[in-house]
């Protein structure tokens, strides 16, 4: 199992051999945990999420098509389960890691040296926290699982431009935040 590739375990996930999903669990656990983790800051709810996006490539196998990588298709997913727990109100909603790099070269110097390091990261989590849930997952597929913009925009069905103005316009509204606070 461990030589075939993503798209190779799905053909056989659609051809009803349900219990591969486990090799590809395996192989995504981690960076999909990753996401949620950062989205939600809470490891229970993380692992939920993991579990769900997998529950839904079970239930819409069919829908992968074989085109491109199989990790956009599966962030696809995972991207519209978390977006689906917001629109829902659901408590699992809470205020995303986001490390100092976010805006690294946004702060003077000597801004930056009058915060703690502990004092910034909790800024910066209340912002992030406090802008769209469109810009903020921009940001974090941009930022912290470093696809591109064309990607997320794909997953997204909008355009790269769009993506471009989300992301750069949550940063500026993240550091008017930290600012005024």
């Amino acid at each position: 199992m461990e030589n075939l590739s993503d798209i190779e375990i799905m053909r056989f996930v659609q051809a009803g051999e349900i219990h591969r999903v486990g090799a590809l669990y395996e192989r995504h656990k981690k960076s999909l945990y990753a996401y949620f983790y950062r989205c939600s800051n809470d490891r229970s709810v993380s692992e939920d999420m993991v579990q769900n996006v997998f529950m839904k490539v079970i239930k819409y196998k069919d829908q992968f098509k074989g085109h491109g990588q199989f990790n956009y298709w599966l962030f696809r997913i995972a991207r519209h389960t978390w977006l689906d727990s917001i629109k829902k109100n659901d408590p699992m909603y809470r205020a995303a890691e986001i490390n100092n790099d976010l805006l690294e070269g946004s702060y003077s110097a000597r801004a930056a040296h009058m915060m703690t390091q502990d004092d910034q990261k909790e800024k910066l989590r209340k912002a992030l926290d406090m802008i769209s849930p469109e810009k903020k997952d921009a940001i974090i597929l941009s930022r912290y699982h470093g696809l591109d913009y064309k990607t997320i925009a794909d997953m997204s069905d909008c355009t790269e431009n769009a993506i471009k103005s989300r992301v750069m316009r949550g940063i500026m509204e993240i550091k008017e935040i930290v600012k005024s606070n």
